[in-house]
């Protein structure tokens, strides 16, 4: 029974931007991100918003420098770089911080073969983003992250199935999984090999539509992208492409397209 049920809502965490005028966010930050809480202003400064023209956020992402976002393959694919922009240097969806232009989408060759493997991107920014206390880089981890650990989920994913996206980010501590236990857990184990780490606290917590391509950090340096999960927070484990499985692929593809 737990096959079928995941087979069924087991999705990647985008907000779908298609057709649809402008999204419509939540000012009232009565709910969170599921099961988290306002982030302080400045304690995710390296969190980036992927937005389209027209819509809103779309996604999120991770500064690694000051001309390249990670971020979910599945977040870029279909797009053009003109179609993309990136906020950076705030909390709010609303308010503040500096929207930036993009001049190269790149994602992984294997994206998707198998379903939900490989799904790692790249942005390059058209100008160098200037630094601040609100605008920061983070170092990604090259060593694999421990099983449970706790670590920190941030984002503007929808706050329920269905619900509302926050204005503000938001931000969640969970657990890591050993990759064994999150096969178990999610009833699908071929969703989930070497190239992921799962997370998962408790049924009422975890990432939500709008979170895809954002960070999963342990001891401030970048271990997961947000990529699928069961939306939304209903004790299922969230899946993340675990960054250092992935690092010669982020470090050669900067390198060649520097």
């Amino acid at each position: 029974m737990l096959r079928k049920v995941f087979a069924v809502v087991s999705v990647l965490l985008v907000v779908s931007a298609a057709k649809v005028t402008k999204l419509v966010l939540d000012d009232h930050y009565v709910n969170r991100v599921v099961g988290g809480e306002v982030a302080k202003n400045g304690s995710a400064p390296y969190q980036v918003s992927l937005q389209v023209p027209g819509w809103g956020h779309n996604c999120g992402g991770s500064l690694l420098n000051n001309r390249w976002v990670l971020t979910a393959a599945h977040c870029l694919v279909g797009y053009e770089p003109s179609d993309l922009m990136v906020l950076v240097g705030t909390n709010s969806l609303k308010e503040g911080g500096e929207l930036l232009k993009v001049d190269k989408l790149l994602y992984h060759s294997r994206y998707n073969r198998p379903q939900f493997h490989n799904d790692i991107g790249l942005m390059r920014l058209e100008q160098p983003v200037q630094f601040s206390e609100l605008v920061q880089s983070v170092e990604y981890l090259e060593k694999a992250v421990p099983v449970n650990a706790t670590v920190r989920l941030t984002g503007w994913g929808r706050t329920s199935t269905n619900g509302n996206v926050p204005t503000l980010l938001q931000s969640l501590n969970v657990v890591t999984l050993s990759n064994e236990d999150c096969k178990a857990k999610m009833g699908n184990p071929e969703n989930v090999d070497l190239g992921h780490v799962c997370t998962l606290t408790k049924a009422g917590e975890g990432a939500c539509n709008g979170d895809s391509g954002g960070p999963l950090v342990y001891e401030g340096k970048l271990v997961g992208v947000v990529n699928f999960g069961v939306p939304c927070g209903r004790g299922f484990p969230d899946g993340f492409a675990r960054v250092s499985y992935y690092h010669e692929w982020v470090r050669t593809t900067m390198a060649n397209n520097s």
